[in-house]
């Protein structure tokens, strides 16, 4: 048995599957990944077939996956996995280089993008968002999905953009009430403004919806 998929079935964590071709960004991952308090990666996989094939067993909740890959493609892996496990959430793998390709995952059914070089704690935001079934993006993605991304932005003041800036980087309320020389309770109070005018409930869905509307 995997350990790493044995605690996350009983841990109540995220569950993570990898696909992509180059063992780095698969090692990289998961080891980034099994470091959070709420996500568990509990496979990675060189190829969708291999990934497909696994579905069963790993039981992910939310599979990243490359858009260039040999013999089966993100969007043909994307398609599959759908096909096998339709309640598994996934988020394309990219740094969006090639804007069609991307585009072509959502196409094929991703629920977004996650950018390589994310930092961490928004990563993690992110997967655990898309577990949800909400919709992510990350960096420049906004422009692939909507014609106007910025329709139904906010009016935010500068110290507003700054705390949500820092919400966005994945940081507590004490780590923000540091930052900006406020309490708690205060940082409180503010995000709660910003959740109002986002119409979210959370400060997940409050990061996810400011990278949907290009706050990054």
């Amino acid at each position: 048995m995997d350990p790493a998929r044995d605690s996350a079935a009983n841990s109540g964590k995220t569950r993570v599957i990898v696909v992509d071709d180059d063992l780095y960004v698969r090692t990289s991952l998961s080891t980034i990944l099994n470091k959070s308090a709420h996500v568990n990666c509990v496979a990675t996989h060189a190829s969708g077939e291999r990934a497909v094939a696994a579905l069963a067993g790993d039981r992910p909740h939310v599979a990243l996956v490359d858009i260039n890959m040999p013999d089966m493609d993100g969007p043909s892996t994307v398609r599959a996995i759908h096909n096998a496990a339709p309640r598994v959430q996934i988020l394309a793998l990219t740094s969006l280089t090639d804007e069609q390709a991307a585009a072509a995952m959502i196409d094929a059914g991703a629920n977004g993008f996650l950018a390589k070089d994310l930092p961490t704690p928004a990563m993690i935001n992110a997967i655990c968002a898309a577990a949800t079934g909400l919709q992510v993006l990350s960096g420049p993605a906004t422009r692939l999905v909507a014609t106007d991304p910025y329709r139904d932005r906010p009016h935010l003041e500068t110290p507003e953009r700054r705390l949500l800036g820092l919400v966005m980087d994945g940081r507590s309320n004490s780590e923000i009430a540091k930052a900006v020389h406020l309490s708690e309770s205060t940082v409180k109070y503010h995000l709660n403004a910003l959740m109002a005018k986002f119409q979210v409930s959370n400060r997940v869905t409050l990061a996810v919806r400011a990278a949907q509307l290009g706050y990054r």
